[in-house]
């Protein structure tokens, strides 16, 4: 009867030290856990967020229509009147993205960097030059607009496309759409003449508008070579060939 009295106190015995351990681990795991949330060193425990998104100024949102050029030069002003500057020019079924359309005009960019030097603008070839509110050039910046006449919802044809048999060699002339039969005629004589061979035309696409005669509907080919000794002048006005 004792070794059974025995036996159950120790088994009681055994119960009540498990218990106690069980009672200490959980109590160890709440400290660990209010330690944690206390803000502790250890970063891992803390939730991660994603990084914030990189600021992007140069990033333009995209516009909402999307115009053609119909015309065979299309100045690119400082403001929306042709009393300002011209920055360059767009040419016959280039696109463009609408900004901002005001008065019959279409702005096609944001605002930037005018180069403005001395109170002018480097930036602008032709026309006024200031740096100023009045041509659309504020704190040294400005934006780039184009008339509304002379954009169309819809991509003109390509008048190379239509190109005929006696054509096809001149059909990548600047303004070819205008002069497209004055380019084959000039472009057959020389070939006749011997001056020119078709292989020229070829690699040409045509002619070219010469910059050095802005009075003029002046154009410019190569024969025999690249060099400024083979370079051939056409006046589209007049058919007259000259070096």
């Amino acid at each position: 009867m004792s070794l059974v009295l025995v036996g159950l106190t120790v088994l009681l015995l055994l119960a009540l030290v498990r218990r106690s351990f069980r009672l200490m681990l959980g109590l160890g795991g709440a400290l660990a856990t209010v330690a944690g949330l206390g803000g502790g060193d250890d970063s891992a425990l803390a939730p991660r967020r994603s990084p914030a998104a990189e600021p992007r100024p140069w990033a333009v949102a995209p516009g909402t229509e999307r115009l053609w050029v119909t015309a065979e030069r299309l100045h690119r002003r400082t403001c929306p009147s042709t009393d300002c500057g011209s920055v360059g020019r767009l040419y016959f079924r280039e696109a463009v993205t609408a900004r901002e359309v005001r008065d019959g005009w279409v702005r096609i960019t944001g605002r930037y960097d005018a180069q403005c030097r001395g109170g002018r603008s480097a930036l602008v070839d032709s026309g006024t030059v200031d740096c100023s509110a009045a041509n659309g050039i504020e704190g040294g910046r400005l934006a780039e607009w184009v008339s509304a006449e002379f954009l169309a919802p819809t991509r003109p044809p390509d008048p190379a496309a239509t190109a005929a048999a006696d054509e096809a060699l001149v059909a990548g002339s600047d303004d070819f759409a205008r002069y497209r039969r004055t380019f084959a005629a000039a472009a057959a004589d020389l070939i006749a003449d011997g001056r020119c061979g078709a292989s020229d035309f070829r690699q040409t696409g045509g002619w070219m508008q010469s910059t050095g005669h802005p009075d003029a509907p002046v154009y410019f080919t190569y024969c025999g070579g690249t060099t400024a000794a083979n370079r051939l002048y056409l006046n589209a006005s007049t058919g007259a060939i000259f070096r």
